[in-house]
């Protein structure tokens, strides 16, 4: 009777992963296409190593976001295939300059942070 009280939420996720459909993985060798397609994750190989994932930034603004994939480089982020097709990234992006988006990409989708600006640096008066 448990699963019956959970129905209508387990309706809506049903819903939502029909309309926002995971990102797609394409594993190309040495060089990225020229031109790169919405909703998809772009991973760069060469000699059998991941160098870099790449995609268009998901908040729209149309800029390239490069992740480095290779361990002895910094920043790096470690990718991982899913059996599914979908992948996830780690740790989050964060573009610190122009659009600033930031989020976790998870099993081909987006999950957006929170604002995490600094906290100020002289105490409130209240």
């Amino acid at each position: 009777m448990n699963w019956l009280l959970n129905l209508p939420l387990l309706i809506w996720r049903g819903v939502v992963a029909w309309f926002d459909p995971p990102y797609r993985t394409v594993v190309t060798q040495d060089i990225l296409p020229p031109k790169l397609k919405k909703r998809t994750l772009y991973i760069v190989e060469d000699d059998g190593y991941q160098e870099q994932a790449a995609m268009l930034c998901p908040c729209g603004c149309g800029r390239v976001l490069h992740m480095n994939l290779l361990p002895d480089e910094r920043p790096c982020w470690q990718v991982t295939r899913h059996k599914n097709g979908t992948s996830s990234l780690y740790p989050s992006v964060w573009r610190k300059k122009d659009c600033e988006s930031h989020f976790w990409f998870k099993k081909g989708k987006v999950q957006w942070c929170r604002d995490r600006r600094a906290p100020p640096t002289e105490p409130r008066d209240t």
